[in-house]
C-alpha cells in the first residue's frame, strides 16, 4: 500500500469548513483491507462504524451510500433555484427602474420593454449560477475516484464527519494503509 501525505487543499479545507460538512474516501486493494481500516479508524479515532460504507464492485447501494440523503440535495437544488431566480428577477426590476426613471429617452418611452429586456435576463443569470452551483464540481473528483476504484476491482471506504471530528485525523490515518484518499464537502 501507498504512504502518502496529506495536501494543502485538504488542509486548508478542514481549516475553513466544519467536520459536518466533510466526506473522506480511501481506495483498497482488497474488501478485507477496507474492513481492517473500518476497525483502524474507529479504535484510533473517534468515528463512529455507523459513520462509514465499504462500496464494492456491484453495490446496489453505492448511489446511497455515497449521497446518503437525496432529498436534502433536492431541497437545496429547490431553495438555491428560488432564491436565485428571484435575485435576479429583483436585480432586473431595479435596473429597469433606474433606467426609466434616470437613464435614455428610448428607455423611458418604452417603460414595458425595458423592464422585460431587463427582468428576462435577470431571471435567466440567477437561475443559471443556481444551476452552475447545483452541478457541484467540488464532488465529482470523489465520485469518480469511487466509480473508477469500483470499477477496476477495487474497493472504497466513505466517511462521513461529524461535528467536533477531526478530518485531518482521519485522512492521515487513512493515507497510511489506503491506495488514495480524497476529501470533499459532503
Amino acid at each position: 500500500m501507498m504512504n502518502r501525505s496529506p495536501n494543502n487543499a485538504s488542509t486548508l479545507r478542514a481549516a475553513v469548513v466544519t467536520a459536518n460538512q466533510l466526506q473522506v474516501a480511501a481506495v483498497f486493494d482488497k474488501k478485507q483491507y477496507a474492513e481492517e481500516m473500518v476497525e483502524i479508524v474507529s479504535e484510533n479515532t473517534n468515528i463512529a462504524a455507523s459513520q462509514m460504507q465499504i462500496i464494492a464492485r456491484g453495490d446496489p447501494q453505492f448511489s446511497e451510500k455515497l449521497e446518503k440523503n437525496s432529498t436534502k440535495i433536492a431541497k437545496s437544488l429547490w431553495c438555491s433555484h428560488l432564491a436565485l431566480g428571484t435575485l435576479g428577477f429583483v436585480m432586473g426590476m431595479f435596473c429597469a427602474l433606474l433606467l426609466t426613471n434616470f437613464g435614455p429617452q428610448l428607455a423611458q418611452q418604452n417603460v414595458l420593454f425595458t423592464y422585460i429586456a431587463l427582468i428576462s435576463p435577470g431571471i435567466f443569470t440567477g437561475l443559471f449560477v443556481a444551476g452552475l452551483l447545483g452541478l457541484r464540481p467540488d464532488r465529482d473528483p470523489l465520485v469518480q475516484t469511487i466509480k473508477n476504484a469500483v470499477r477496476y476491482g477495487n474497493v472504497a471506504l466513505v466517511i462521513n464527519m461529524r461535528k467536533s471530528q477531526s478530518s485531518s485525523d482521519v485522512v492521515s490515518l487513512l493515507n497510511q494503509h489506503a491506495n488514495k484518499t480524497i476529501e470533499t464537502l459532503k
